[in-house]
């Protein structure tokens, strides 16, 4: 037993390294093996490279299309792109026989033929490898109709016979031709290893074929990742369309609870700054893009759809008035055809009809039901990027724990990193949205292009079509340059008739009349002012805790509601409802109880209260208009969003001081107690979906994604287009389409 274990320790012992060495080789020998070795390796690669050439076409000639002309089977889904994996192949072998047309073994270079192929190898296999488990799933469901099997026979009997007669026996089978080019794609990288290490490193082709090597072994790479990528989003496609309540329920548990949970808060962590955001700038550029295409085609249908229903009640009216306007201009002597033109004609709003929704509402209408695939890939995009963060931060107190246990233990024990799992799906999902996206966006872009090229193309259309009908409009003398001129020379000609001023007078003073007196009627009808007994009982018989002021005007919805006025006093009995809603409160206005909504109310302040009804009485004393109290925000009614749009009612506008539009802007609270009112108004908060630059001092400069304060829905003129913002402490007008409400994405 002694006597084995020696021998053992000494068969496992390395040999001594001052035993003489070998006898050195003659390096013209080692180069002259390389070359024949090279030799073979050259002559296998383009003999296999013709004999798979000759399968590929073989198999299309007496399998695919006897199959396709057969119309039994979906041969594109089986075989996908064969046809085009067989022409690169034709191509590759056509070089590598061009390359080995020089009789000089020295010259002969095979890595610049598979260089210049590496882009055309990488298209057409990474195509027909995705589809190939595809291929296989139809294939065995094809194979169950014992008639589609009796076919597929057929063809690989013929096939079969066709190698027996060349003396090649083969054992073919339909799954056998259809894993042929995912096969021979995996085989290139074996090949040109072996070809590169028989290759002398002073060959001309030695780093040709290293270069070639390289850009094979880059190619299957290539196509493992497309193949992932498009699993991965498969995956989530195929649990989107699955969906069901059952499906949902049944993953409904603590692992889906907690990451939700992770999301939410990695989404607060980012919304609040608290960490930075991952951005990727050539993705939000595409998906800004994509979300402008999805509005503009959405648009589009809408207003098409709008118009095709206001031209067709307007046609008819509009030919007719064509002809009313032709039977003036024309000579009266032959106004005997009238209207035989429209009669005898055929309806030009049909034809019209009929091409806007062949050529622009069935493409803009499939567009827009491609949008939404795509929007949820975004959507779980945005998902993996939250998981990703909560993951990275796990990771780093990982790393920083597992620090000190990898130092006492080999590196091969050491576990993967928790945040890989989750980069790597968020980088393959945001690989395939950047590159496809960029494909979607292009190819949108072209469909309504085209779609608005067709429809100014049928609007012209119609209109040459309308004019056709009336020949004589056409010879209307052209407008004069001077017209706005000559117009108004004639309305002031007109205004100097002595009836026409005066029925005008008349008719001004009867219409401000009626005016006057329907909004007095409506006024007094709708809301009862609040008297100053039932206001002094209120001050007397309720503590200032319990009193509330009106902020604004208030119009009851339900039924024991109340309409006060801005400005009135109510006493504060229950802060519920009889449901239990704590924003609807219960109310006493010295003459009635009822119920208001607390967004209505304000602590009142029975100082600010005496000071403004000092200065209304010294106003009314002077015998001037009101004056605009500085420091309370309330009276120029710009913090009040109510509906969506308010006015500046306090703003005195026929003032001659060219400063006074801006000074409620640019005034300040005064008081604590003004700035809380301020800030408890309902504005709304915005941001800048574009960035926008101020053309003069009325208006407000703002950054993309800048976060911004709306004061008022629209300007001092009432136009909702521009909106009163505030950002930075600087107020000013943007335009509305500009702005974006913040919600959570």
């Amino acid at each position: 037993m002694l006597q084995c274990h020696c021998f053992l320790s000494e068969k496992m012992t390395p040999h001594d390294l001052s035993t003489p060495p070998s006898p050195a080789i003659d390096p013209e020998e080692v180069r002259l093996r390389k070359m024949n070795r090279r030799a073979k390796v050259i002559q296998e690669l383009v003999q296999t490279e013709k004999d798979y050439l000759t399968g590929l076409e073989l198999c299309i000639r007496e399998v695919v299309q006897p199959l396709r002309n057969l119309q039994v089977v979906d041969i594109d889904r089986l075989f996908t792109n064969i046809e085009t994996v067989c022409e690169v192949s034709a191509a590759l072998y056509h070089r590598l026989h061009e390359a080995m047309a020089d009789p000089d073994p020295e010259a002969v270079v095979i890595g610049e033929v598979f260089i210049q192929a590496k882009a055309a190898l990488e298209d057409v296999y990474k195509i027909y490898c995705y589809h190939h488990g595809d291929a296989n799933m139809s294939l065995k469901s094809y194979e169950k109709e014992e008639e589609i099997k009796q076919h597929f026979t057929t063809c690989i009997l013929a096939l079969k016979k066709i190698y027996d007669q060349e003396g090649k026996p083969n054992l073919l089978d339909m799954g056998s031709l259809l894993i042929k080019p995912v096969q021979r794609i995996m085989k290139y990288p074996l090949l040109l290893g072996e070809l590169w290490q028989a290759t002398p490193e002073d060959h001309p082709d030695c780093r040709p074929l290293q270069e070639a090597f390289t850009a094979a072994k880059i190619i299957n790479v290539n196509i493992n990742e497309f193949k992932r990528r498009k699993d991965i989003v498969m995956k989530y496609k195929r649990l989107e369309d699955e969906g069901t309540l059952r499906g949902k329920l049944h993953k409904f548990n603590i692992h889906s609870i907690r990451k939700k949970g992770d999301r939410f808060a990695g989404y607060l962590k980012i919304l609040t700054g608290v960490e930075p955001q991952v951005r990727d700038e050539v993705f939000d550029r595409e998906e800004k893009l994509f979300r402008g295409l999805e509005k503009a085609g959405r648009q589009l249908v809408k207003n098409v759809h709008c118009y095709l229903q206001y031209t067709q009640e307007m046609v008819s009216v509009a030919v007719q008035s064509v002809q009313d306007m032709e039977n003036i201009v024309k000579d009266p002597n032959k106004n005997g055809t009238n209207g035989s033109l429209h009669n005898n004609g055929s309806d030009p709003y049909k034809h019209f009809k009929d091409n806007m929704e062949r050529l622009v509402l069935v493409p803009l209408c499939s567009l827009q039901g491609m949008f939404t695939a795509p929007q949820k890939l975004i959507q779980k995009r945005y998902d993996k990027l939250l998981d990703y963060c909560s993951r990275l931060e796990r990771s780093s107190s990982f790393s920083s724990s597992s620090s000190s246990s990898t130092t006492s233990s080999s590196p091969s024990l050491a576990s993967e990193d928790p945040s890989a799992p989750a980069r790597r799906d968020y980088e393959a999902m945001n690989a395939l949205l950047v590159e496809e996206l960029q494909r979607f966006n292009m190819a949108a872009y072209t469909i309504l292009t085209n779609c608005v090229v067709s429809l100014v193309a049928l609007l012209r259309e119609l209109m040459d079509k309308i004019l056709l009908r009336a020949p004589s409009i056409q010879q209307l003398p052209a407008p004069l340059s001077n017209i706005a001129e000559v117009q108004n020379s004639i309305m002031d000609d007109l205004n100097n008739l002595a009836f026409v001023k005066d029925n005008a007078q008349k008719l001004m003073e009867r219409k401000v009349s009626f005016e006057r007196q329907r909004d007095k009627k409506t006024t007094v009808l709708e809301v009862q002012h609040q008297t100053e007994e039932q206001r002094a009982w209120l001050l007397a018989e309720y503590p200032l805790s319990r009193l509330y002021q009106l902020k604004r005007k208030c119009n009851g919805c339900q039924e024991q509601d109340l309409s006060l006025l801005e400005g009135e006093l109510v006493a504060l009995l229950e802060d519920t409802d009889p449901l239990g809603s704590s924003s609807r409160w219960l109310v006493h206005t010295g003459g009635e109880q009822g119920y208001v909504y607390s967004t209505f109310l304000k602590q009142y302040n029975p100082l600010r209260d005496s000071q403004r009804a000092g200065q209304m009485a010294k106003e009314q004393q002077q015998q001037q208009p009101p004056a605009m109290v500085d420091d309370d925000f309330d009276d120029l009614s710009l913090f009040v969003s109510g509906s969506g749009s308010s006015s500046l009612r306090s703003f005195n506008l026929n003032t001659t001081d060219s400063s006074s539009t801006l000074s409620g802007l640019q005034g300040e609270p005064e008081s604590l107690e003004d700035l809380e009112d301020a800030l408890d108004t309902e504005a709304q908060q915005f941001y800048a979906v574009y960035a926008f630059q101020a053309r003069c001092d009325q208006e407000l400069t703002l950054q993309e994604y800048q976060h911004v304060r709306i004061l008022q829905f629209c300007d001092v003129g009432g136009n909702k287009e521009w909106w009163l913002a505030e950002a930075n402490g600087q107020r000013g007008y943007v335009p509305a389409n500009y702005l974006g409400r913040m919600s959570y994405a």
